[in-house]
């Protein structure tokens, strides 16, 4: 029997404890007092032909600058495109098919195949690839 009271306490405190956990939350300027923000000035209406209405507008239109302030950036000049050296290969021929990518670069549009290049003269020379380390044949 006294296992059942311990039971039936229980059950009957559990409803009012977890009542006392949803209390409502606290209101939000319970810490700080409320401060509303200042009133603004009033602008005349549209449809307001007073003179002080006219003066008005014509202050905010003065206030307001009719150019830009700040200084414009120039625009950079456009650069024509640098004309292609001529490229030979390592034999002093001049390779007409090469076409020329960034500085040290040509790509072969036959096979689509770069090559490094060196500069040489007026243009620039193909460098020859380099020799395989592996034994021919394999």
């Amino acid at each position: 029997m006294k296992r059942f009271t311990g039971w039936l306490l229980l059950a009957t405190l559990s409803p009012g404890l977890a009542l006392a956990q949803l209390k409502p939350p606290p209101s939000p300027t319970a810490t700080r007092p409320v401060e509303l923000p200042p009133p603004s000035p009033q602008k005349p209406k549209a449809d307001d032909r007073s003179q002080a209405a006219e003066n008005a507008r014509l202050r905010e239109r003065l206030e307001k600058p009719a150019l830009r302030t700040e200084p414009v950036n120039k625009p950079t000049p456009i650069t024509p495109p640098v004309t292609a050296r001529p490229v030979y290969g390592s034999n002093g021929q001049p390779l007409n098919q090469m076409q020329q990518t960034s500085p040290n670069r040509v790509l072969d549009t036959r096979t689509g195949r770069y090559y490094d290049t060196v500069p040489s003269g007026d243009g620039q020379r193909v460098v020859p690839p380099p020799k395989s380390t592996k034994p021919a044949g394999q």
